[in-house]
């Protein structure tokens, strides 16, 4: 690379997370015990990631980022959910606990309680 090409640290990170997401995830989904079905990985669950209604600074994206791999394990582990909520948009359920030594929340989405569900968010709990 010439001087002045090199990938910033957001870059870098959204390029693992991104290889992560759509070749080591998507399409090897497990059972989430709580759902007793495959939580779906899709592309509107990484366009949530780069582009949420609430804009996010790179900072916090790429806190995301790193802990996607904990937030498969957290809902291949789970065996409840500790949120639900519903909207005009469709039911929400979050997962959250300790996983890697760190308290994460990550948020399923589906049409209605029944139907299947997809992967929509991962973040930090403080």
């Amino acid at each position: 690379m010439t001087k002045g090409k090199r990938k910033s640290k957001y870059d870098k990170a959204r390029d693992k997370a991104y290889n992560y997401y759509f070749q080591r995830w998507r399409g090897n989904e497990k059972i989430t015990p709580a759902f007793k079905q495959k939580v779906r990985v899709t592309r509107s669950g990484w366009d949530h990631l780069i582009n949420p209604f609430h804009k996010r600074t790179k900072a916090e994206q790429t806190r995301r980022f790193e802990i996607l791999p904990l937030a498969r394990k957290l809902l291949e582990e789970a065996q409840t959910f500790q949120e639900h909520r519903k909207n005009q948009f469709g039911h929400y359920f979050a997962f959250t606990g300790y996983i890697g030594g760190r308290k994460i929340k990550v948020v399923v989405r589906s049409k209605t309680f029944q139907e299947q569900k997809y992967f929509y968010s991962v973040m930090i709990v403080l």
